[in-house]
């Protein structure tokens, strides 16, 4: 590339603002062209408004002829309100003479913050409304979609929860696909309740307060075996495996 052949920034500015020079370019969107003129005046800036002004205060965004200017206080901002036709004279003086930013604005941010928050109000505006129905189990008013309300699916998680609580407790070896010919449920929801029930009976185990009970439910949890196929062995081999007396053996099912 011949970096001796690229344009210099003012006379990019030139093209893009002095009306004398359309008939050299091609259309050019008014964002792009605005785009690059806040980035030429952020590159200027210490030049406009001084060193020590250019550490208080900074360019926002420019919309179309308008500069929003964000300053470190509220103080400061009031401050320079009542230099804005000043600021107009200097920054207009750096493009070209020509009168192209024609307001300034300077907040500490809660112009903006309003500003967003009155766009999000508009678009929310124009979103579809939601529809409503009733719950068919509470009545309660509820959006269209789901099968119930929130209030009413907690609770029936938790009966289900319950459900397959007291199911592993009469059939611990039970694998999750084995658990939905009683009740359907997640496999989130079935780990969760064994991880728990496995977590409950090996920490009994372990510390050593577990009744032949308790035991017994560790020992079929563990190696996910029915109590026929439980071998003295295997029950010596888990429980000393839980306690971490001993190696076990790899079950298999």
């Amino acid at each position: 590339m011949r970096y001796d052949k690229l344009e210099a920034a003012d006379e990019v500015v030139k093209r893009l603002f002095d009306p004398r020079y359309s008939y050299k370019k091609a259309y050019i969107p008014l964002e792009l062209k605005y785009a690059y003129l806040q980035h030429y005046l952020e590159a200027k800036w210490t030049e406009i408004v001084g060193a020590n002004l250019a550490r208080s205060c900074s360019i926002e965004k420019i919309v179309g002829n308008e500069l929003y200017i964000r300053t470190a206080s509220s103080l400061l901002a009031n401050e320079l309100y009542m230099m804005q036709a000043l600021f107009l004279q200097k920054i207009n003086a750096f493009l070209l003479g020509r009168l192209i930013i024609k307001k300034v604005y300077f907040h500490t941010g809660g112009f903006i913050r309003r500003q967003q928050a009155k766009k999000q109000a508009e678009e929310q505006a124009q979103l579809p409304k939601p529809e409503y129905t009733k719950c068919p189990r509470c009545g309660a008013r509820m959006e269209k979609g789901p099968a119930m309300c929130s209030i009413c699916e907690r609770e029936e998680r938790d009966r289900l929860r319950g459900n397959i609580t007291e199911l592993l407790r009469i059939q611990p070896w039970l694998s999750y696909e084995e658990c939905q010919a009683f009740y359907k449920c997640d496999r989130i929801l079935f780990n969760a309740v064994r991880d728990g029930l496995k977590g409950y009976y090996f920490e009994k185990v372990r510390q050593g307060f577990a009744t032949k009970k308790d035991e017994l439910m560790a020992v079929l949890f563990l190696s996910e075996k029915q109590p026929e196929e439980i071998t003295t062995k295997i029950y010596e081999n888990t429980l000393a495996y839980l306690r971490k007396d001993a190696p076990m053996q790899r079950f298999r099912r």
